[in-house]
């Protein structure tokens, strides 16, 4: 009897713990992106293959963003240009080929792949980060056939060849103006949340080649006398303008880079990181990220920390160290490398305590998030990483971190919020709120529920539910009846601006107040 009685007071200790809202943004922060890169270049993770039909296609998509949002993603960064194409109608670049097989040719029967999973990633109150190529034309040119209306056909004085690769060269402003216009395109058409360009810029070295743009610095070079600089400053350009052109057009979309990890050595730079890569983003790739944050041209950087914690050249902990000193007041969101869990021939990674470590290791440093690279890998589930991430890392929800630059007004709270007894549960509903001060309207509603006590919207333990604003009732089919549990609720902006909860009035918890401090 007296060893049970402690047993009860132990428990209910613990049950306290981790139900403490203290606990709960120590283990599980409430504001944290989780994001998955899903490939489409050469079908890498959608589509699975090339000739899939319309609705072959959508049902792989829905199957996959189902699959993320059980692992508690709450983005998906899908590339929608990956070779000078897109996968939406273009005025300015032809279909995909990982769409029907043959570059130009739209997917049968028609539809829009990117208004169709926009939509169905909004539905399951995710974001959707359209990922674009910007530079690169041909990934393996000698195996392309282009469509005619393709950027190496139609200005081929634009193009450098470099290995296997085709490239617009960054150095003609003509060429750089084009693929505005691209983005510019997507923008105007596309509910997208973020544009979001990876780390090809101008290309990694390959041993043995070189990147035949001289001609273009004599033209162009103005009063760079160094074509290093030159180059830097091209990029530099386009990033500012890309920035620019968002600001102008759709303010609310987000802006993100995911360079190569390394900005640059100590060794180049007493403002570098403490690494020893063989090549950087500044020195050979050209892209001075960490200006870009400077300067705030960029929302987020979601460097490619691609080496694991024991890395000799690129050690994690460090390099991510790094990072959260350098991003100058905006979001850092780490990439990931789950494609090289379970590989027994590279050191550190054929262990199942990777990728959680690295996680924890972001935690601790307050970066504002991750991203895994890439979908099929959390399919395959080597080592049990996406076993982990599900049940345990991501196992509770998170809501995208505010960019208070961009949007600091919250949206106005629902109102006539109603708790009814169903056959099926506890059903909620409630009614959209007027615009808030700066005309914003609801995307989403948090819903809130408690058994034992009040919620508390600080704790991301008592997120129940995120649904589009579109949906305006809630089905709690876990309830018995409507005293069964405590409920609070929230409207959410795009950028993830949270309204002042309302409770809503049935018999448990009426004229009872939810905590907000502190949000």
């Amino acid at each position: 009897m007296q060893l049970y009685k402690y047993y009860r007071v132990l428990t209910t200790l613990l049950l306290l713990l981790f139900t403490s809202p203290l606990w709960a943004q120590y283990a599980y922060p409430k504001r944290e992106f989780r994001g998955v890169w899903v490939a489409t270049l050469d079908n890498i993770d959608w589509p699975s293959k090339q000739g899939l039909s319309a609705d072959e296609q959508k049902k792989e998509f829905i199957s996959l963003l189902d699959f993320h949002k059980l692992n508690g993603m709450n983005a998906v960064i899908v590339q929608v240009r990956s070779e000078g194409d897109a996968l939406y109608p273009s005025k300015y670049t032809p279909w995909s080929k990982s769409l029907s097989g043959k570059q130009g040719v739209s997917p049968t029967p028609y539809y829009n792949p990117l208004r169709f999973m926009i939509s169905e990633a909004h539905k399951r109150g995710m974001e959707f980060h359209a990922w674009i190529n910007p530079f690169r034309a041909l990934s393996n040119y000698v195996n392309e056939d282009p469509a005619y209306n393709h950027i190496t056909r139609s200005h081929p004085e634009w193009i450098i060849t470099y290995g296997d690769l085709k490239i617009i060269n960054p150095g003609i402003p003509a060429a750089r103006r084009h693929i505005i216009k691209v983005i510019k395109e997507l923008l105007m058409d596309y509910d997208i949340d973020a544009l979001h360009i990876d780390d090809y810029f101008y290309p990694y070295p390959i041993k043995g080649a070189s990147l035949s743009d001289y001609s273009t610095y004599k033209t162009y070079r103005g009063a760079y006398s160094n074509i290093a600089d030159w180059r830097r400053h091209n990029i530099n350009e386009f990033i500012k303008d890309v920035h620019e052109v968002i600001v102008k057009n759709k303010p609310m979309v987000k802006f993100g880079v995911s360079p190569f990890g390394v900005w640059r050595n100590q060794k180049e730079s007493k403002a570098g990181s403490p690494t020893n890569s063989a090549y950087t983003c500044y020195d050979h790739l050209y892209a001075d990220t960490r200006l870009w944050l400077q300067k705030g041209w960029i929302d987020y950087i979601a460097p490619q920390a691609y080496q694991n914690t024991s890395h000799k050249r690129i050690p994690y902990q460090p390099l991510i160290e790094w990072w959260a000193k350098n991003t100058f007041g905006k979001h850092l969101y780490v990439g990931h490398a789950t494609y090289r869990v379970g590989n027994k021939y590279e050191d550190g990674w054929d262990s199942n305590k990777e990728i959680p470590t690295q996680v924890r290791i972001n935690r601790s440093n307050k970066a504002h998030g991750s991203i895994m690279y890439n979908s099929s890998s959390l399919l395959m589930n080597r080592q049990h990483v996406t076993d982990s991430i599900r049940n345990n890392l991501f196992y509770v929800p998170a809501l995208p971190p505010r960019m208070p630059w961009i949007d600091n007004v919250p949206p106005n709270k629902p109102y006539n919020v109603q708790v009814s007894q169903t056959t099926k549960g506890v059903v909620l509903t409630w009614q959209a709120p007027i615009r808030a001060s700066d005309g914003d309207t609801p995307s989403y509603y948090v819903i809130y529920s408690t058994k034992s006590r009040k919620p508390d919207i600080n704790n991301p333990l008592d997120i129940l539910a995120v649904i589009p604003a579109s949906q305006r009732y809630y089905f709690d089919t876990e309830a018995r009846s409507t005293n069964s549990f405590y409920y609070a609720i929230t409207s959410l902006d795009r950028l993830f601006n949270e309204s002042i909860p309302v409770i809503p009035d049935n018999k448990k918890n009426k004229n009872s107040a939810v905590i907000t401090s502190g949000r």
